[in-house]
């Protein structure tokens, strides 16, 4: 999956990087089926979704990265990347890594490759993959400075954080 630095998803697209919305089941206490219809997660219509750091080959900007935004990222990571539902685990096409563990000072983490980082800072969400630590860490990939930003002075969203729709199509209803 590859979307270019700060590429704009149309307005109501779902909050994945994938064409179709993110279950709902992954909130807490939400059923993903009931009643014939299924629960979808999204953003509030206010909302614009923007990529960053969906890398799948070499051409990206490079540099350093303030330490505050890799704390953050780290600091995230456990609650608030949100799962999609889909795809399995990834392997970074950069470098071929498998299950890549990714160390900042004392900290560790092992990614999976799956599911994705929500950052909010005033009325726009930044969408960016679980691997975007060992980009940052491995590759010396630089986010834009937007998203920087947004990771220190914004807030991570999680699933319960995102709205809930319900639809009997099992799509978004928008």
């Amino acid at each position: 999956m590859e979307y270019p630095d700060l590429f704009l998803f149309p307005e109501g697209h779902p909050p994945s990087p994938y064409d179709h919305p993110v279950p709902g089941g992954q909130a807490l206490a939400v059923p993903h089926y009931k009643d014939g219809k299924s629960s979808h997660l999204v953003l509030k219509k206010s909302l614009q979704l923007c990529a960053v750091g969906w890398l799948e080959r070499p051409g990206f900007t490079h540099g350093p990265v303030p330490g505050a935004c890799i704390e953050a990222l780290f600091a995230a990571h456990s609650a608030s990347i949100v799962w999609d539902g889909t795809r399995g685990i990834h392997t970074c096409t950069l470098c071929g890594e498998h299950l890549p563990r990714v160390q900042w000072r004392d900290q560790a983490l092992q990614l999976k490759g799956h599911g994705h980082y929500l950052v909010q800072l005033g009325e726009t969400v930044y969408m960016a993959p679980e691997l975007l630590l060992h980009y940052i860490c491995e590759h010396s990939y630089c986010p834009p400075e937007e998203f920087v930003q947004a990771t220190i002075h914004g807030i991570f969203l999680g699933p319960d954080d995102l709205e809930i729709e319900w639809s009997s199509e099992g799509r978004l209803g928008r």
